[in-house]
């Protein structure tokens, strides 16, 4: 095996730290494992070592051959090799080809269908997402009409509802999680590139089209978000400009889910004080990750050229710890996955500088164990940060009630002045924070200011 780094060994050196006060677990959404020579049965074991309990694989769907199932030699290796080793095994099944859903005829059960075959195959792996960046054009196209009306949220609500309906024939108990929701998108279907939804948006469209099709179950149990920086270099703390989302902005989330699914049989996040055992929604935060940089004396064993500023593995280290501590002190979050495990010889692809051919230098976490062991608290990851939200008339013409009081609908559209554009494309006028206001002129929404975010973070 290869030599593994201190950076999620020291990371991993948090999770110790947040004992049972957590609800949250941690893994890794990484495939190496699923295409070892050895079955996974080393990496599996490292992640036992690092105190890691959950490996998400990628199941992919070919539309070519809807009933076969992509790699499953590797899958029927590595899934008895985690079950072994007690790692939880998390499937995210999602079409290949990005117009797959709409290009292939009856392209939408095919895929439920595929689900439900993968779920048969491998019952010890309980929990399924259904779906994979949707609001994004390499994953799901297309994403607007030629009038320029988003469409893909509707084809994805679709599309989760199928899935869900199959997998729930195959096994009630199977946690049918939905989408994994990219942090960003752009919104402009007239984009020079990356023609995408941001993920809040892309959830109204998901709303609206679940509300118009009179359903009466829900689509999904959980639901899956990546957080990435928008730039590599950015702390968890800095996150994104409304109607973006990072780590740091997971209330936006859940405020737009209860936008898009209050009242029907589709249920959202608990409410603060509400003692009812539910169902309730949870987050799943099945990847995020820091890119670092490759020691000078193991260049030789990467090709390619880096296309993203890159930190060092220290710096690496601390944000990842920063991360272990805001999850666990959030209610709302089930899981959290880092991004990769193990690097990728092509400098273009990913160098988490968790596992690899260069050997990864000590990163000390000094504030570790004081991080994880303060209490976690409401309030703000950022002290004094100044958060302005934004109000429109709830669909039922009532109020929510949230943490720490009302919860006013579309308080999902706060935004700080320390989010940063997205790089979707060259910036555009809605995607700066000072510029909120133009996002609430065309959302027919009125800005609002919050003397105080109420969010479930850790406060640093």
């Amino acid at each position: 095996m290869r030599r593994i780094s201190a950076v999620l060994a020291s990371a991993c050196a948090a999770l110790a730290l947040t004992g049972a006060a957590s609800s949250t677990t941690f893994g890794v959404a990484d495939d190496a494992g699923k295409y070892a020579e050895d079955g996974g049965a080393g990496f599996f074991t490292m992640l036992t070592q690092l105190g890691m309990t959950e490996n998400r694989m990628a199941v992919f769907w070919d539309p070519s051959q809807p009933d076969t199932i992509v790699d499953q030699a590797f899958l029927d290796r590595a899934v008895p090799q985690a079950q072994r080793r007690g790692i939880d095994v998390i499937f995210a099944i999602y079409p290949l080809k990005a117009r797959a859903l709409v290009d292939t005829p009856n392209g939408i059960q095919l895929f439920a269908q595929y689900a439900a075959k993968v779920a048969e195959r491998y019952p010890y792996v309980r929990k399924m997402i259904c779906l994979n960046e949707g609001n994004q054009p390499r994953f799901h196209q297309p994403q607007f009409d030629e009038a320029g009306n988003g469409i893909s949220g509707a084809v994805q609500e679709q599309a989760m509802a199928a899935c869900y309906d199959a997998l729930k024939a195959v096994d009630p108990g199977i946690d049918v999680i939905a989408f994994g929701l990219s942090p960003r998108g752009n919104d402009d279907f007239e984009a020079p590139s990356n023609v995408s939804h941001s993920p809040i948006r892309f959830l109204k469209e998901v709303g609206d089209a679940y509300r118009a099709s009179g359903r009466t179950k829900p689509i999904a149990d959980d639901l899956s978000v990546h957080c990435y920086p928008n730039v590599n270099t950015d702390a968890p703390s800095v996150g994104y400009v409304w109607p973006k989302v990072g780590c740091v902005n997971l209330e936006r989330f859940k405020q737009a889910w209860w936008d898009a699914f209050h009242g029907t049989a589709q249920p959202v996040f608990r409410e603060g004080g509400d003692t009812r055992t539910g169902p309730f929604v949870r987050i799943f935060v099945d990847e995020v990750g820091y890119q670092a940089r490759i020691a000078p004396e193991k260049a030789a064993l990467y090709s390619g050229g880096e296309n993203v500023p890159l930190l060092d593995e220290t710096t690496q280290g601390t944000y990842y710890a920063q991360l272990i501590a805001l999850m666990a002190c959030d209610p709302d979050v089930a899981l959290l996955n880092f991004f990769h495990a193990v690097d990728e010889t092509n400098l273009a692809a990913w160098q988490s500088g968790a596992r690899g051919p260069r050997r990864g230098r000590a990163c000390a976490l000094q504030d570790t164990a004081a991080l994880v062991r303060r209490p976690c608290r409401r309030g703000l990851l950022l002290r004094g940060a100044d958060h302005t939200a934004v109000e429109h008339a709830p669909l039922d013409g009532r109020s929510r009630r949230g943490r720490g009081g009302p919860r006013r609908s579309l308080q999902a559209a706060e935004a700080s002045p320390r989010d940063v554009p997205g790089q979707d494309h060259a910036p555009r006028r809605d995607e700066s924070g000072p510029r909120d206001g133009v996002l609430a002129h065309v959302l027919g929404l009125r800005p609002v200011r919050l003397g105080r975010f109420q969010a479930a973070s850790f406060a640093i």
